[in-house]
């Protein structure tokens, strides 16, 4: 029976749109495409998320790939407030689940330094059950470690009883190898469709939640 919805951030519940973000500085398409390596598409960035380095040698590591436009990248990298932002659906989608009896929580790659910029687009916080972010236990997904960390902090957690919802496909691959039921999340309608289609699979006669449609 499930009982617990888990959501990735960042492409679920808000939109990180970085590409839109690098445009605004109207860069010429081959700097972009540096700058863009050496930031959102470098493994430094991984390290971002995992915080097991320090900020300062995690902006060297970025300059150091592209000391030529070492000035822009941090000015890049000191905006990013203006990635994230939140989808109008988050908030309801998270009181629906819970209405019908679910308990929600998220489980994201982020850095306390990105938490600490976006913030406000992270509204949808408060109003769910818990979560982790990579920073706070220096795991990233898709590593299984950051999902026994979750089960650790939550032991009511059962990955047989949750479903998980993540836009990156080795995520929700790397749920599903730990016993997690997992849904690749493109759009609210397509990722509740799937949720619906996989409740009503549930073993019949189990006592579920209120099966009201999910809007």
């Amino acid at each position: 029976m499930i009982r617990t919805i888990i959501f990735d951030i960042g492409g679920v519940l808000a939109d990180y749109d970085w590409k839109s973000y690098l445009d605004l500085f109207h860069f010429p398409k081959e700097k972009a495409d540096v700058i863009a390596r050496a930031t959102f598409l470098s493994k430094s960035w991984a390290e971002l998320d995992r915080e097991a380095l320090p900020i300062d040698e995690i902006k060297a590591m970025m300059t150091a790939a592209a000391p030529e436009y070492a000035e822009d990248i941090l000015t890049v990298f000191h905006g990013l407030r203006h990635t994230i932002h939140r989808r109008d659906y988050a908030c309801d989608l998270v009181r629906s689940l819970q209405a019908r009896g679910f308990k929600v929580y998220y489980l994201s790659n982020y850095s306390s330094y990105a938490i600490n910029q976006t913030r406000d687009a992270l509204d949808f916080l408060p109003l769910m059950d818990g979560g982790l972010f990579s920073y706070e236990v220096k795991q990233v997904k898709p590593e299984p470690e950051i999902f026994a960390s979750l089960l650790a902090r939550y032991p009511d957690i059962r990955p047989e009883e949750s479903v998980f919802f993540d836009d990156v496909p080795c995520n929700v691959e790397a749920a599903r190898r730990l016993g997690f039921h997992g849904i690749v999340f493109r759009d609210p309608a397509q990722a509740m469709a799937e949720l619906e289609r996989l409740l009503c699979a549930e073993t019949p006669g189990e006592t579920s939640p209120d099966r009201q449609t999910l809007s």
